[in-house]
Formats: structure tokens, sequence, C-alpha cells
């Protein structure tokens, strides 16, 4: 009687530690089985656009949705756009760069538009 009364708990410590490992491996093969999505990087776009008042601005995208909308010139006081397409274009990239470096949001001074040439 009293071996019985040894030998109970060790045998449900083995039956649990054996529940135990069934389930691990259970959860093993779910999670290896489950179609894991392929990851994917953020891409960026630039792209100009005209204002009303003829001038331009930029925009930059992320995955092909809104991320920056610029349509004055940064650091600049007042509503003015680029007096060109190709200097907003400049500038969206330059801003760009910032982005790819990890600076966000990508202020641009007015010493880096001069530096430029879009002012």
């Amino acid at each position: 009687m009293k071996l019985i009364l040894l030998l109970l708990p060790f045998s449900l410590f083995i039956q649990c530690q054996s529940e135990a490992k069934e389930s691990e491996e259970n959860v093993y093969v779910t999670t290896v089985n489950e179609e894991i999505p392929p990851q994917t990087e953020d891409h960026y776009t630039v792209e100009t656009f005209q204002n009303e008042g003829l001038d331009w601005g930029y925009k930059i995208l992320l995955n092909g949705q809104p991320f920056i909308n610029q349509p004055h010139i940064p650091a600049v006081q007042g509503n003015k756009g680029f007096s060109t397409q190709e200097k907003a274009q400049i500038t969206a990239e330059f801003a760009l760069s910032k982005i790819e470096k990890g600076i966000i949001p990508p202020t641009i001074t007015q010493q880096e538009l001069d530096s430029l040439k879009v002012l």
C-alpha cells in the first residue's frame, strides 16, 4: 500500500510531462505548417504636381499611399510653391534621402534649400 502511495505522485508527474510534450509538439507542427506571409520592404516614390497658382509641389508616397504632401516650399514663409517642376523634384528627392536615413519627419532648412539651388 505504501508503495502505491509513493508511486502515485510519480506516475501523475510522468503523465503530465507526457501531455505537455504532446501539446508542445502540436504547437510546433501547427507553427511549421502555417503559411508565413512574405515580408515586404517599404517602397517610397516621389511625385510632383502643379498647384492652382501654377507653382509646383511634391508628394512622397509610401507603398503607393500618401506619406508627405508638400504643396509649398518648406522652411519658407508663406504659401508659395516651387517655380519649376524640376526644383520640386530635387527637393522631394532630398527629403526622400533623409527618410531613407531614418530622419522622420525629413525637416528641410533654408540653408539646405540654398545648397540645392531651388530657391
